[in-house]
């Protein structure tokens, strides 16, 4: 009986206490992965580890694991500040010089934006199969509207492979959704799901040029 007891006791702490554990292991494990990463893959083709678009895919999947809306909106934030903070010694350690610290506040700056919001959509995927299809555009939106940053707003020739790739992975995507929309229950699904993907698009289009901007005046 005393072990039952102690068992239950310790549920909650237990049930508290692992998604604090998967935030911090995943913003830990973004920020370290991606900058091996950008030492592993062909030239041009690193921007799709190191994209604020990848970046928010992963708190979207951290969101979809998470256990409540309350965690995977904080969960998101949190993640992907860490992410910043530790990308930024992960080239300290890997690369062996100092990094400027500006770049980790304009990052932490854009994660505590776009954290929450990938956090809860990621969480909604998972426990609201209503709003499956509408949410996952979300996710071809932001796709598009990287994927033409990357091919014509950069002015380097050598990523648009990578924006042409993000940008035929979102068409797939969003044919995936409106189809799935069309059988949807959730009223006027479709024209959600339309409305969803343009508008992620123009505001993730909007949000590279702004933090490129940032970088160029910093």
């Amino acid at each position: 009986m005393s072990a039952l007891v102690a068992e239950r006791t310790a549920s909650p702490q237990t049930t508290a206490r692992w998604p604090a554990v998967a935030i911090v292991a995943s913003g830990l494990a973004v920020g370290i992965v991606t900058q091996i990463l950008q030492g592993v893959l062909p030239d041009g083709w690193g921007v799709l580890a190191n994209s604020g678009v990848m970046w928010a895919l992963m708190a979207f999947a951290l969101g979809a694991a998470l256990p409540t809306p309350r965690w995977a909106t904080a969960g998101g934030a949190v993640q992907l500040v860490i992410a910043s903070i530790v990308y930024y010694i992960a080239v300290d350690w890997f690369e062996g010089h100092s990094s400027d610290p500006r770049g980790a506040i304009i990052w932490s700056a854009a994660g505590i934006v776009a954290g929450p919001v990938f956090g809860l959509a990621g969480h909604w995927f998972t426990h609201r199969a209503a709003w499956r299809y509408s949410v996952l555009t979300l996710v071809a939106g932001v796709l598009v509207g990287e994927g033409i940053h990357l091919i014509w707003f950069v002015g380097n020739p050598d990523l648009r492979p990578a924006g042409i790739t993000e940008l035929i992975l979102a068409v797939s995507i969003a044919s995936i959704c409106l189809a799935g929309s069309l059988r949807s229950t959730l009223h006027r699904a479709p024209a959600i799901t339309a409305g969803v993907t343009v508008a992620a698009a123009v505001i993730t289009l909007a949000a590279g040029s702004i933090i490129d901007a940032v970088f160029a005046a910093s």
